[in-house]
């Protein structure tokens, strides 16, 4: 083979091996593109799967303050609502209070003037009866008159 063959045959080589090395250098730079997108989507994955994780747990972390809001909120009214309780039966209590010192008073009156009355109609029972006494002590010497003028009546027309 002369130089010239070999130039032509080096030449068909040597852009065969060009063209080789540039389908290699194409298939590298591919599979290094497949690469950093398969790294890019696992950094994304996870990047995600991360975002997902805090967006739970601030959620959570959120709800928990809401809930401790919403509990101080319920308690506060709770609160006045007992306070307002309190007065309220503090002030029924008050007037049941009066109400049974006003019926405790009224009893005293009542047993008081029960007693006056009683002690008024047993004065007037022992007035009549003393009354009575009277009229029958009176009826009795009245009666023991008339009975020795009888008697002497009937003596004198005896004799």
């Amino acid at each position: 083979m002369s130089k010239n063959d070999r130039r032509r045959a080096a030449v068909p080589v040597a852009a065969e091996d060009e063209m080789l090395r540039l389908r290699n250098q194409a298939l590298a730079e591919e599979e290094e593109a497949k690469r950093k997108a398969e790294l890019v989507s696992h950094f994304l994955k996870d990047k995600l799967a991360k975002e997902k994780q805090n967006s739970a747990m601030n959620l959570h972390k959120i709800n928990v303050h809401w809930r401790g809001v919403l509990r101080e909120n319920k308690a506060k009214m709770l609160r006045q609502d007992i306070e307002i309780l309190s007065l309220t039966f503090a002030r029924v209590m008050n007037c049941k209070d009066s109400a049974i010192q006003s019926l405790v008073t009224d009893l005293e009156e009542a047993e008081e003037q029960h007693a006056q009355t009683l002690r008024s109609h047993l004065y007037n029972i022992d007035r009549l009866l003393q009354l009575q006494r009277c009229r029958l002590t009176h009826l009795r010497e009245g009666y023991e008159a008339q009975l020795e003028a009888l008697k002497r009546e009937f003596e004198v027309e005896r004799y």
